[in-house]
């Protein structure tokens, strides 16, 4: 017996798959409304289908979470708090959020309302979980590329918190961290972090390898291999090690889906259902029947992922990114309209079924009008073209399975009728109404008084009176609904006639007192409700739109990745420079005489054990380097400040900043950069509501872009020499410049060069002070001669001409041209004005 089982929460993108996944056996379902959630392609839920969700969701004992797990602009901020608001009085269980603003904001304005980190937060280790946990987070969405153990070290390091965890266990995994991908907003302005992405991690791309010229752009990149889908990951599936993974410290295990159906809802949620319960019983062993029904739901491969020790060339699945069924066996020959095929399943195709058979060529689908012969473990199939000895088959469609889920959902409520025991006490009184009082108990055993008047009334008997076992008879008729009664007692005047349908009333009349007085229960109280609504009206009382002054001098802060790039740029002018740390940093010493204007890059994704690394590096060298720290994650600033006291803190866009609270969250720190994604006007947004404690704002002016950050090791698949670099190039000859670390984590850069040279004049009148030009991988050339050309820039009030001479050499200098880009769109997505 095993007595710690997680949760088992199901994905909802429509009403029907609420149903589905309620129907097999989900403890708690998660979805999204029309607005402000991460899956804008999902049919989602309007505010009334919200509350009819909870409802539903409730009297069958399950849990709702509503994602509100996008990035928040400014603008947004007062209808996003009346969003919590009303999700708060329907009575959701929680909220997940991404944006630290908007989580700051709730947990502050509205204490009751239960509140996840999303994994769009980005919480990799201990300081991030720490981070959500001191700002309200009942519950952190781990990111899906943690280790057992790094997942056991944060449960500890969260040991006496009122904070939870929890992790995926099935469906579609992201090529990159969730929450710091910005391919998609870069490619087509589709932004993940607003629910838009258009997952160009599922195309195809080609390797190029070539020479980095002295601007660190490739030169004369030649293909290394044909195109392949580089970037598709495998699905994920905990299934067969479910029992390890019940032993990790999570409360929950998720499983992702809002775009899928409801049909896959119920076969991926029954089958989970099935296996925790055989877990709890001790009885559990992977079936190759249960395994076969998640690959025929969806499947793109499967993969037991990061969390159970896969390594990355087992997450991904680089030869085809589309649902792939179950695979059963090869091609062995192919004759006259048949193939014969060597089983590699246990599982045997059957009459109903449908079938792919696929080869280097071609691939087409056939459905099987009879039992297939069958000699041990080659059977014979019709094939709809002349397969290829070695053409792989597959199951896509089980008769049987279809006929399961069918059932399941044609009959949702099979499981839970009758689930809710009432007793009750009926009166009969001389007027001849009917009244009463009665105790529902729920799912978790707790009971719910209630009372009763029925519009009906009882007429005196002219013959045969109503006898209390006829209305005990006609009450207990509750087949179909949600309840039935444990016990009812009559008292009260006799003699009294009442034909069917009066007892028929009194019956739902008391049904629905018991359903409300259970609802009623999971909601909070409507001065609780007011309590919260004028806190908010307080709140945005208070802002005041306070417009920045124009600026006159200017910072340019640089951020490099070795010290020869570091001493380039502050030989060149820079104010202010950041050297990317890594495990393999090279010898500093050189750099302690300018400690007042360089410091240390604290890397996005840092796990845990590198972090244990960097606060070695930085604690053996404390009298040697800076005290300067730029952070690009959250929870890294607070811990840093708290292992290095009096250090001064700032952060890069990996913490993105799109509305005024997530800034004044970082009131300690020197400096936060804005959001690449915020549009002029959402950053003129953010800057009016400045207070005196908000910290200064600083925006990334020039640099490649980070479109994606993953654990997978890209690098691998080439032969990279030391003086060769690395790009992909997609199907419409945009190549992405590749850079791995030493880990061989993978970080890929945008196609072109992100440059605001065009609106230097527009954000010095804003007031926007610091500058900052990411050189990182670009050579000591490109940050010595990109540092000057900036410095005039922001420090000459340069002609027209002069102008155009830089702004001419910048884009020379520049990788595949240059964009602005967010900045015409916005994190809406929409263009602006601005041309």
């Amino acid at each position: 017996m095993n007595p710690h089982i997680p949760l088992l929460l199901a994905p909802a993108g429509s009403p029907d798959a609420l149903k589905a996944a309620c129907a097999a056996g989900a403890d708690a379902v998660y979805l999204g409304g029309r607005q402000f959630g991460a899956r804008q392609f999902a049919a989602n839920f309007s505010d009334d289908e919200l509350e009819d969700a909870i409802r539903y969701a409730h009297l069958r004992g399950i849990q709702v979470f509503v994602t509100v797990n996008t990035l928040i602009t400014e603008s947004e901020i007062p209808h996003v708090l009346k969003y919590l608001v009303f999700l708060y009085r329907i009575g959701v269980d929680a909220v997940l959020v991404q944006d630290i603003g908007l989580l700051s904001l709730a947990h502050r304005l509205i204490p009751g309302l239960h509140l996840h980190a999303s994994t769009q937060m980005g919480v990799h280790n201990v300081p991030g979980a720490l981070f959500a946990a001191k700002n309200g987070c009942k519950r952190i969405v781990l990111a899906r590329e943690l280790s057992g153990e790094e997942i056991k070290t944060i449960s500890d390091a969260c040991s006496g918190r009122d904070v939870d965890l929890e992790i995926f266990a099935h469906g579609a995994l992201c090529y990159g961290y969730s929450g710091r991908c910005l391919f998609s907003s870069l490619l087509g302005g589709r932004s993940g972090n607003r629910g838009m992405c258009a997952q160009p991690c599922r195309k195809q791309y080609q390797f190029l390898i070539g020479k980095p010229d002295k601007w660190g752009r490739i030169d004369e990149a030649d293909p290394f291999q044909n195109s392949r889908y580089l970037l598709s990951t495998k699905d994920l599936a905990l299934y067969p090690v479910l029992d390890n993974i019940v032993n990790l410290p999570v409360a929950a295990l998720k499983i992702e889906g809002r775009m899928r159906s409801p049909e896959y809802v119920g076969i991926v949620t029954s089958t989970y259902r099935k296996a925790l319960d055989a877990i709890q019983n001790g009885t559990f062993v992977p079936q190759p029947e249960d395994f076969a029904d998640l690959s025929i739901a969806f499947s793109r491969g499967f993969t037991s992922g990061y969390v159970s020790g896969s390594t990355c060339s087992e997450v991904m699945g680089r030869d085809y990114p589309g649902n792939r069924g179950y695979f059963i066996g090869t091609v062995l020959s192919y004759w006259k309209g048949k193939v014969q095929v060597h089983l590699n399943s246990e599982i045997i195709p059957r009459t109903g079924d449908g079938l792919v058979i696929r080869d280097r060529e071609r691939e087409e689908g056939l459905v099987l009008r009879e039992n297939p012969d069958i000699n041990g473990t080659v059977v014979e199939l019709p094939s709809p073209f002349k397969a290829y000895k070695g053409a792989q088959v597959f199951i896509t469609n089980r008769k049987e399975l279809e006929k399961r889920i069918v059932n399941l959902l044609s009959h949702p409520d099979e499981q839970f009728s009758g689930s809710y025991p009432i007793s009750c006490s009926i009166v009969f009184s001389p007027e001849g109404q009917i009244f009463g009082t009665g105790e529902v108990r729920d799912h978790a055993s707790h009971t719910h008084q209630f009372t009763f008047t029925s519009a009906e009334q009882v007429e005196a008997a002219k013959t045969r009176s109503l006898t209390q076992d006829q209305v005990r008879e006609q009450l207990n008729k509750t087949g179909g609904t949600l309840f039935s009664f444990r016990g009812i007692s009559i008292s009260g005047e006799e003699g009294w006639f009442a034909p069917v349908r009066v007892l028929n009333a009194l019956r739902r009349e008391i049904l629905n007192a018991a359903q409300e007085a259970i609802l009623q229960s999971l909601i909070p109280h409507p001065d609780t409700i007011s309590l919260v609504q004028k806190s908010i009206q307080d709140y945005l009382g208070t802002i005041r739109t306070n417009f920045p002054k124009q600026v006159t001098d200017s910072w340019l802060i640089v951020i490099v990745s070795s010290k020869s790039e570091a001493v380039a740029a502050l030989q060149a002018g820079a104010d202010q420079v950041y050297l990317l740390w890594n495990p393999l940093l090279e010898n500093i010493d050189g750099l302690s005489e300018k400690s007042d204007r360089w410091g240390i890059m604290v890397p996005g994704v840092i796990r845990q054990n590198e972090l244990e690394a960097f606060v070695h590096f930085i604690t053996n060298n404390q009298y040697s380097i800076t005290h300067r720290f730029l952070v690009d994650s959250v929870g890294m600033g607070e811990y840093l400040s708290e292992k290095f006291p009096g250090s001064l803190i700032s952060s890069y866009y990996g913490l993105p900043i799109a509305n005024s609270a997530a800034r004044y969250l970082c009131k300690e720190f020197e400096f936060c950069t804005l959001s690449p994604e915020l549009s002029e006007q959402e950053i003129r947004d953010v800057l009016a509501q400045q207070n005196q404690s908000s910290p200064d704002v600083a925006i990334c002016c020039q640099g490649l872009i980070e479109a994606i950050v993953s654990e997978d090791h890209l690098c691998a698949c080439t032969t990279v020499n030391k003086d060769r670099s690395l790009v992909i190039r997609d199907e419409k000859k945009y190549t992405f410049p590749v850079i791995c670390e030493h880990s061989g984590r993978t970080h890929i850069m945008n196609s072109s060069e992100h440059s605001l040279i065009d609106e230097v004049t527009t954000l010095q009148n804003l007031g926007i002070r610091r500058y900052i030009l990411d050189a990182r991988n670009r050579g000591e050339h490109y940050a010595e001669n990109m540092t000057r050309l900036w410095k005039k820039v922001l420090q000459s009030n340069l002609h027209d001409k002069e102008k155009a001479q830089i702004r001419e050499q910048i884009v020379r200098m520049s990788y595949g041209g240059i964009t602005r880009s967010g900045y015409r769109r916005g994190l809406s997505g929409m263009k602006t004005n601005n041309g």
